[in-house]
C-alpha cells in the first residue's frame, strides 16, 4: 500500500522543558522517526516553545502543558535545591484528576504512543489512555534525586515517588552516554540532530572568512552572562567568536557575533561549522559534538550527578579540554584555545543514535 494511503498515525511527545536538552533529543528522534513512518503526525505536550521543534518534518500539534519540574535552576550552571524541593511539595504526588483528563485528551487525538523524554507525566497519561508508552534517557529524575540527596537530604522522598513511573514504561531506551545502566532497557548511540547544511555555508551566512578560526559558545537553554566579550575583541582578533543564547537579536561586534536562544540559525550547524566548542557539559551538546567530531572546551558543574558519567564519555570519546566553572566565569579559560585548536577532529561512522532509537519506537507503533 502506497504510503499516502496508508492511515495516519499519531504519537504524543511530553518533553521536559528542563533546558533544551530533552527537546533536541526528541527532535532528532522525531526527524528520524519521519523517515521511517511518512504518515505520521506528532501531539507534542511540553512548554518548550514551538519555534524549537520547528525543524521537525511532517505535521505538529502543539500544547502548552507544565509537564515536568526537573531542577529549579538559578542559572545555566546552578540549580537551586531548597526551591526545588518545595515545588516537587506542590506537585507531587501527580494529579490523578490532571492524568485522567490528558488520557482522555490522547484519546480523542487519536494517539497510539506516548514518547516521553523525561517527563514522568506523560508516562501516566499514556496509562490512563491504555496506550503503549516509550521513555528516553540517559537519565531519570529519581536517580538525580537521589544523587541531590546527599546534599539535601529533602529530595529522598520525590525519587521514591516518581521511580515506579520511570519503571511503568512499555519501552524503556537509554541513549548514550547512560548515567545508571537498566538491565532491560534498550541500549543506542549518542542522539544528536543531524545538521542541515555544510560548515561553508554556515560560515558565509554569519558573513565570516572560512579561514579563520571559528569558536562556537553554547551554554544550553538556561541563561548565563557573558562578560569577558571585551576580551574577545581586543585580546583575541586572529579568532572569531559565535556565542548562543545572548540578547534577543543577532548583534555583531567586530569579531564576535551574539546570537538569542531563537534565531535563523540551527544549534547542530553551528557545532558542525566550528573549529572549537565551549559549553557546559549537557547531553545534548556533549551528543552533538560527538557526532561532528569536533574539540570540546567543556564546563563542568559541581556536584551534579549527571557530570561523572558525561565526563567519562567526553574523555573517552572527544577530544577536549575539561574547564571548570570558576574558569569560565572569570575568562581564563580562555587561556586554553591554543590547546583546543591544536585538537584533531575525529570521524564518525556507524548507525546513528536516532535512527536506533526511530526503529525501536517504530516497531512498537
Amino acid at each position: 500500500m502506497p504510503d499516502s494511503c496508508k492511515p495516519q498515525k499519531v504519537v504524543a511527545c511530553f518533553v521536559s522543558p528542563h533546558g533544551f536538552g530533552h527537546a533536541s533529543r526528541t527532535s532528532a528522534i522525531l526527524e528520524a522517526l519521519h523517515e521511517q513512518e511518512e504518515n505520521l503526525r506528532i501531539e507534542l505536550f511540553t512548554q518548550v516553545p514551538p519555534w524549537f521543534f520547528s525543524r521537525v518534518p511532517g505535521q505538529i500539534g502543539y500544547h502548552e502543558l507544565d509537564c515536568d519540574l526537573g531542577l529549579i535552576q538559578t542559572d545555566a550552571l546552578h540549580p537551586d535545591l531548597n526551591a526545588t524541593v518545595a515545588e516537587l511539595g506542590r506537585r507531587l504526588p501527580l494529579d490523578s484528576q490532571q492524568i485522567k483528563n490528558l488520557g482522555d485528551t490522547l484519546r480523542t487525538l487519536g494517539c497510539c504512543a506516548v514518547i516521553c523524554d523525561i517527563a514522568p507525566l506523560g508516562l501516566a497519561a499514556a496509562a490512563a489512555a491504555k496506550i503503549p508508552s516509550v521513555l528516553v534517557e540517559n537519565f531519570t529524575w529519581d536517580w538525580i534525586y537521589s544523587g541531590l540527596a546527599e546534599s539535601t537530604p529533602a529530595l529522598t522522598p520525590f525519587s521514591e515517588l516518581v521511580a515506579p513511573l520511570f519503571n511503568s514504561a512499555d519501552l524503556h531506551i537509554q541513549t548514550e552516554p547512560v548515567c545508571d545502566p537498566v538491565t532491560h532497557a534498550h541500549r543506542t548511540g549518542p542522539v544528536s540532530r543531524r545538521p542541515h547544511q555544510d560548515a561553508i555555508t554556515t560560515r558565509c551566512q554569519l558573513g565570516l572568512n572560512p579561514d579563520r578560526p571559528l569558536v562556537f559558545v553554547s551554554m544550553g537553554g538556561n541563561p548565563l552572562d557573558f562578560p569577558f566579550a571585551g576580551r574577545l575583541r581586543f585580546e583575541f582578533t586572529p579568532f572569531d567568536f559565535v556565542v548562543a543564547g545572548i540578547g534577543n537579536r543577532i548583534n555583531t561586534q567586530e569579531n564576535v557575533t551574539f546570537l538569542p536562544a531563537k534565531s535563523s540559525f540551527y544549534h547542530p550547524d553551528l557545532v558542525h561549522a566550528a573549529d572549537v566548542v565551549v559549553g557546559k557539559v549537557g547531553y545534548s551538546t556533549t551528543a552533538e559534538v560527538y557526532e561532528a567530531g569536533v574539540p570540546f572546551g567543556y564546563v563542568t558543574r559541581e556536584g551534579y550527578p549527571e557530570m561523572e558519567p558525561l565526563v567519562r564519555f567526553l574523555q573517552q570519546e572527544v577530544p577536549g579540554v575539561p574547564l571548570g566553572t570558576n574558569a569560565y566565569l572569570d575568562g581564563s579559560w580562555l587561556n586554553q584555545l591554543p590547546l583546543l585548536l591544536s585538537l584533531k577532529r575525529r570521524s564518525r561512522s556507524g548507525l546513528r543514535g536516532a535512527t536506533q532509537c526511530a526503529t525501536l519506537i517504530r516497531d512498537l507503533l
